[in-house]
């Protein structure tokens, strides 16, 4: 029998929010690393951050990208790392067996007492055994041979990528008359699944959700009768087809065998195949019989269409023989008068999400077998969805053909083995524009009746490679030097002096490399005239400043048309995609006055460099402080400076004092600590005796983000456990923890109304290093999921740049809505809970040489009703980007609040505790593995008296008393906030009154 489990891909695409934020420097983004060695070498290069189960990224030496996703997984995750599947089996130390690398954990008998085979997948696990003590069974590669279960009769079973298959081999008359064969009785035993078997033997583990973890359709059997060779059907000028057949594979029945239908039930923890008796012991019989109930599948998909088998199922290459089947097939053949057509998903989801521009598309599969080396044409046709229903009378809609090939390999040596490649690039264009996240693609014959177009197909090596640019960002940090202090598209606009005007902005592009910026400038009280005056590009390398000069004689020959006021706009390029222009309508405005002096301070900083040529390789991190240097700019008088800066807008004044930068002239200095990573400005002026102040200077500089990212549940950075909590007010407060339990005094904390919303922190979700907030806001449609980013000192950003109360938060990025590729992933919506709980699966090495390719991510719980579901987070702001939510435990949650109190057992794995509202129960659950294991099975009670009465919130952290030990802060009935230590005690009262104003906390 094998075992597999079911497809569980995303089939819709659901609303695009904007792609992730990312915070890292320019020098350290893995797709620029590779665009730069691509360019160096002229070769492709891997880009390893964005390795997968089922793809890859490759930079190409023109700038362009390549993405190659496969129908079926080609790695494995295993231990932090990926690895390629390799069904190998190897020897455990308890003497069991498994395969090297697999989806599913398989665990197959060594011999003796014990389960024959059990598979393990998300924590919930199926087991067989045999009736008897199995023998000692030889290995060959993939598959063990257990000889003589019963007399003449043995028993194999083969591992697979995604599960097992076994196969009693039958070998005589004599044996197949054994009373035992007429019902094989199994042992069966589940764990987190219920096992079932509908009245046509189909058998589905479930867990208690509903989802399908492992299924098997109708069990089959066959004999070892050959089919009779047949000679090809009447065509012009063909011979027939000459040399060996391809070889036969004893886990799939011969052309001419015999085959039936077994019966299959499971009842009591048994598992019952009845064999056909009249094919098992008929006359007519030619042995061995091989009687396997075929188990197969994966969460990746393809299918097979077989006119022979009209209603019959092979998703995934299941119930085609004893193993299933990864051969594809095409066109008809009339040995066994067989007619087939196969289809393959694949996952377009990455193409559109990210605002890509595809220039093409191949499809790739290795023709394996064809009739003979004479051409045929075989079509790949863009289809309506696939599922486990789809068979030869229930096909999908074959929609539009994408191309063909005329060729035909496999055959022997004239014509060996290889990819046909299709182009397919007008169905990625539509999967684009249609915002899909799968792609179904049809292959089949041209011609159905000639038997020469009859093809074979590896289903493993199917592939669609994707070559593509990314749209450059919209650029931002517009400005002017001297400084008109932004983009000001609204009066009164800052006026420039008689200087040359230079015109600024960040550009980037997601892809990285050269990117150009276009400028355009008017002037602007003459737009209606179509008066424009300058229209520029230059190229930088992606994250830089870009820069034009504009000479001050252009602006004065314009000055009276454009009436002293000039506006400008500009836009990113790359080599095929531009990106909309900043301002979108309108202009950024200033005013020119060539009658007024112009000499702006001059700014440096050892600590921060100047960054207008783009992200310094050497620069201070956030929360570091830096001198910074001003100077009088050529104006001798001068006898003080007022500065500000785009976190803290309050206008400071310095006055020079001596000269710091050795070039004879009177300096002052300023000291200043970025609060968050990213482009920062300072902005300074000088005053001369007269008061009269200069043109603004800007100096843009970058801090890099944490070398060590925050602790756990510190906002402020101060090292301490914060907390946050929404008033009934809608409004977000920060407590600042002092590091023994106790907080200070609270404030605001953002600008976003958060009534009825659940919150949660933990974790850095953005790459600066900072924790960041997600909160569940409550709407028409259901709850959405929010990330709010933290500017490094506890602000919950909702806008870039924000003011409250007068001041600038510095906000480096906006709120983001966190969503799904598959709408069926969306279990927040009706959530009753949601907890950021930390890194569940952890950091990931993609090509196995021991290095990290990809950091770890926060991760995410999510309450509904009676489940619990965990999220992985990545890169993405789809939460089912790496894979569908995973459910946890067996359900039972509704009168549970949980909280996140880290690593609590010191065991490398975080770990979870529930109260029951009621009885006031507390629950520790411990984390055993990168699937979520054991946060929500086996539970060690661990505190009473937590009744939602008693404690109406609560919420923990792991070290807010500074003693490495996990606390909880709890509002009580008493109005008060208590700080419980290590879970336990009858706690401390830290805040006094007020407290059951609050409707979450966290």
């Amino acid at each position: 029998m094998a075992l597999g489990t079911p497809q569980l891909l995303p089939v819709a695409a659901a609303s695009e929010p904007a792609p992730a934020p990312k915070l890292a420097a320019p020098e350290s983004d893995p797709e620029a690393l590779a665009q730069a060695e691509a360019a160096e070498t002229g070769q492709p290069v891997e880009v390893l951050a964005q390795r997968t189960e089922a793809s890859q990224v490759f930079a190409n030496p023109d700038g362009t990208f390549t993405q190659d996703t496969y129908a079926l997984p080609q790695f494995v995750r295993q231990n932090q790392k990926l690895v390629p599947i390799d069904t190998t089996l190897r020897t455990n130390a308890d003497g069991s067996l498994s395969p090297k690398a697999t989806e599913v954990d398989v665990r197959l008998s060594g011999g003796g007492e014990g389960p024959l085979a059990t598979v393990v997948r998300d924590g919930r696990s199926m087991s067989w055994s045999w009736p008897e003590p199995l023998p000692k069974p030889e290995v060959d590669g993939d598959t063990l041979t257990f000889g003589n279960v019963l007399t003449d009769v043995d028993l194999k079973v083969r591992t697979s990528s995604a599960g097992f298959s076994s196969l009693l081999v039958v070998k005589t008359a004599e044996a197949a008359a054994d009373p035992a064969l007429k019902q094989i009785e199994l042992d069966l035993e589940s764990d987190g699944l219920a096992v079932s078997a509908d009245d046509h033997g189909n058998l589905k583990a479930v867990n208690p959700a509903g989802e399908e973890v492992f299924t098997a359709p109708t069990p089959l059997m066959w004999d070892s009768t050959a089919a009779a060779p047949a000679a090809p059907a009447a065509r012009s000028a063909r011979s027939a087809p000459t040399g060996p057949p391809p070889p036969a594979d004893e886990f799939e029945p011969g052309h001419g065998a015999q085959q039936a239908a077994m019966g299959l039930s499971v009842e009591d923890g048994k598992l019952t195949l009845a064999p056909d008796q009249a094919l098992l012991t008929g006359k007519d019989t030619t042995y061995p019989v091989l009687i396997d109930p075929a188990v197969s599948g994966s969460r990746h998909s393809w299918t097979i269409a077989y006119k022979k088998y009209p209603n019959s199922s092979f998703f995934n290459g299941a119930n085609w023989g004893s193993s299933g089947t990864t051969t594809a097939r095409v066109g008809f053949e009339n040995e066994t008068n067989g007619l087939a057509r196969s289809f393959f998903r694949m996952n377009t989801a990455n193409l559109w999400s990210t605002n890509k521009v595809v220039s093409s598309a191949t499809f790739r599969i290795k023709n394996t077998w064809s009739w003979s080396c004479t051409d045929r044409t075989v079509e790949l046709w863009q289809t309506a969805a696939i599922s486990a229903s789809t068979t030869w009378n229930k096909q999908p809609t074959w929609a539009k053909k994408q191309s063909s090939v005329n060729q035909s390999l496999g055959w022997g040596s004239g014509c060996p083995a290889g990819n046909l490649a299709f182009n397919v690039t007008a169905g990625a264009k539509d999967a684009i524009a249609g915002k899909w996240s799968i792609l179904t693609l049809g292959l089949r014959a041209s011609s159905e009746t000639d038997v020469y177009a009859w093809k074979k197909f590896d289903a493993n090596s199917a592939v669609m490679s994707t070559t593509y640019n990314t749209v450059p960002n919209v650029p931002n940090s517009l400005d002017t030097v001297p400084s008109s202090g932004g983009c000001d598209t609204v009066a009164p606009y800052t006026t420039i002096g008689n200087t040359d005007v230079t015109l600024t902005a960040k550009v980037s592009d997601p892809d990285g490399g050269t990117v150009r910026a276009q400028f355009r400038l008017w002037g602007t009280n003459n737009l209606a005239g179509g008066a424009e005056i300058f229209n520029q590009i230059v190229s930088v390398t992606s994250g830089s400043v870009a820069k034009v000069k504009v000479p001050k004689a252009t602006l004065q020959t314009h000055l009276a048309a454009a009436k002293g006021n000039f506006g400008w706009k500009v836009q990113a390029l790359d080599a095929s995609a531009s990106s909309a222009w900043n301002p979108a309508s309108a202009t950024c405005r200033f005013d020119f006055d060539p009658n007024r002096p112009s000499n702006p301070p001059t700014i440096s900083s050892q600590q921060f460099p100047d960054g207008s040529d783009g992200w310094p390789a050497n620069t201070g991190r956030a929360r570091t402080a830096g001198t910074f240097i001003l100077g009088n700019g050529g104006i001798n008088d001068v006898k003080s400076y007022e500065y500000w800066t785009d976190w803290d807008p309050t206008v400071r004044t310095v006055t020079p004092s001596t000269d710091l930068d050795g070039d004879g002239r009177i300096d002052a200095k300023v000291v200043l600590t970025p609060p968050s990573a990213g482009s920062q400005r300072i902005y300074v002026r000088s005053l001369d005796a007269a008061l009269n102040r200069s043109d603004r200077a800007s100096y843009l500089f970058y801090a890099d983000g944490l070398a060590i990212p925050d602790k756990a549940g510190d906002l402020n950075g101060d090292n301490n456990a914060d907390l946050y909590g929404v008033r009934s007010n809608g409004e977000l407060w920060l407590y600042p923890g002092q590091g023994n339990g106790y907080v200070g005094t609270g404030a605001t904390a953002s600008n976003s109304d958060f009534t009825g919303a659940g919150i949660t922190h933990r974790g850095d979700w953005t790459g600066d290093g900072f924790e960041d907030l997600i909160a569940a806001i409550p709407g028409d449609g259901g709850k959405s999921l929010q990330l709010y980013p933290n500017n490094g000192v506890g602000w919950a950003c909702t806008e870039q740049d924000e003011q409250a109360d007068g001041h600038s938060h510095a906000c480096q990025y906006e709120r983001q809505e966190l969503n799904v590729f598959d709408e069926a992933n969306n279990h927040w919506k009706n959530a009753d809970q949601i907890l950021a709980i930390g890194d569940v699966d952890g950091p990931l090495d993609t090509d196995n040489d021991g290095i990290i390719d990809v950091d770890g991510y926060p991760d995410l719980l999510v309450k509904e009703g009676n489940f619990l579901w965990l999220y992985f987070g990545s890169d993405s702001l789809y939460l089912d980007t790496t894979r569908a939510p995973v459910l946890l435990g067996s359900g039972g949650w509704p009168n549970y609040d949980l909280v996140a109190p880290g690593d609590r057992n010191g065991d490398g794995r975080v770990d979870l505790v529930a109260r029951h509202k009621t009885s006031g129960e507390l629950r520790l659950y411990q984390g055993r593995g990168p699937s979520g294991e054991g946060l929500g099975d086996n539970h060690t009670v661990i505190g009473s008296g937590w009744t939602s009465a008693h404690r109406p919130l609560f919420t923990a952290v792991p070290d807010a008393g500074s003693d490495g030990k996990a606390g909880i802060f709890a509002t009580g009935s008493d109005g008060n906030l208590h700080y419980h230590s290590n879970l336990s005690g009858s706690g401390v009262v830290v805040g006094t009154g007020g407290w059951l104003d609050f409707r979450s906390l966290s």
